[in-house]
């Protein structure tokens, strides 16, 4: 493993394009692989390329998330990747659902496209984690996730305000993760428009350490994102036994499967009412925290890597008789 700061996007580039190709020839490597959305182009050997940012797609991104990155990177997406999955041996992406999109952009043999799923930790994710010191008031409801517009932290809370205002559950809403682009003060704007201010707690970004305790204690986890190549959140929810709210779009039906209730992210109305189901069906709970159970049991790492072994050494003997 070669060590690489990638923030800075320049220098990313030169690195995958110019050096890559000095140290597979340095080392002698027979397979190269890309994990980054991006093949190097001229890599000098073979190479497996994953896909794993729905962004990088342009179809993906113009049907759900159109500004959602800066022109410039988008044109570099999109003059990138039909180049990077027409030069690569194999392509993995992470759900069916990227899968189906990469080939509705790119005219490639769907044979080229693997799908390996990603997994989740249960030595980390489990009923059973460690107290930490979080000054939050129960019970709640968790919104976890970085704060993008597309993954809909504003429709969570409408949600939320609505299920308040109508049924008069006791919750929270507490809002965790990363802010880049400085939406804490929008979503801040909308609870004050609401009414809800003082019902919802922003924690900023959560240390990876806090994050099962986090889930284990909330009483529902809410994954309205529009635009997911997979979609881990509600795979860890449920493994700290948390019922969960996933949306329609993209892969998250695929990843929660039954497991969970599907709601279109665009109807507050709907999500309200998820929410509201959720919080005061017990039987309801009870049977989605025990499909929850079940539904992980299909997602492991040591699978992921498996798989992912089994790609590395069907293209290395491709081909060598």
């Amino acid at each position: 493993m070669i060590p690489l700061h990638s923030d800075n996007r320049p220098f990313r580039l030169f690195y995958d394009q110019f050096l890559i190709p000095y140290y597979v020839l340095k080392y002698g490597i027979d397979v190269l692989f890309s994990p980054n959305n991006i093949a190097t182009i001229f890599p000098g050997c073979k190479q497996v390329l994953i896909i794993q940012g729905p962004l990088v797609i342009r179809k993906l991104r113009k049907r759900y998330a159109e500004q959602e990155i800066p022109r410039l990177q988008a044109i570099f997406y999109d003059f990138m990747l039909p180049m990077s999955v027409r030069r690569v041996n194999k392509i993995i992406t992470v759900s069916e659902d990227i899968k189906k999109w990469l080939l509705k952009q790119v005219e490639i043999p769907p044979s080229k496209v693997l799908v390996i799923h990603e997994g989740v930790d249960l030595a980390v994710f489990t009923t059973s984690v460690t107290k930490v010191d979080l000054a939050i008031d129960k019970p709640y409801v968790l919104f976890l996730s970085t704060l993008f517009r597309y993954k809909n932290a504003d429709k969570a809370v409408k949600a939320f305000a609505l299920a308040k205002r109508r049924c008069g559950i006791p919750h929270k809403l507490v809002i965790g993760g990363r802010d880049p682009d400085n939406r804490v003060t929008e979503l801040r704007k909308v609870t004050e428009e609401l009414g809800v201010a003082a019902e919802v707690q922003f924690l900023g970004q959560v240390p990876f350490e806090q994050v099962p305790f986090l889930y284990k204690n909330a009483d529902l986890f809410l994954y309205p994102s529009t635009v997911e190549s997979f979609g881990l959140p509600p795979l860890e929810a449920m493994a700290c036994g948390v019922p969960v709210i996933g949306s329609t779009r993209c892969s998250i039906p695929e990843i929660i499967g039954d497991a969970g209730l599907i709601v279109d992210p665009d109807n507050i109305e709907e999500l309200a009412e998820a929410i509201w189901k959720v919080l005061t069906d017990k039987k309801l709970r009870e049977n989605l925290i025990k499909k929850g159970y079940e539904r992980i049991k299909q997602f492991s790492w040591e699978k992921t890597a498996k798989e992912t072994l089994k790609v590395f050494e069907e293209v290395y003997y491709e081909n060598i008789t």
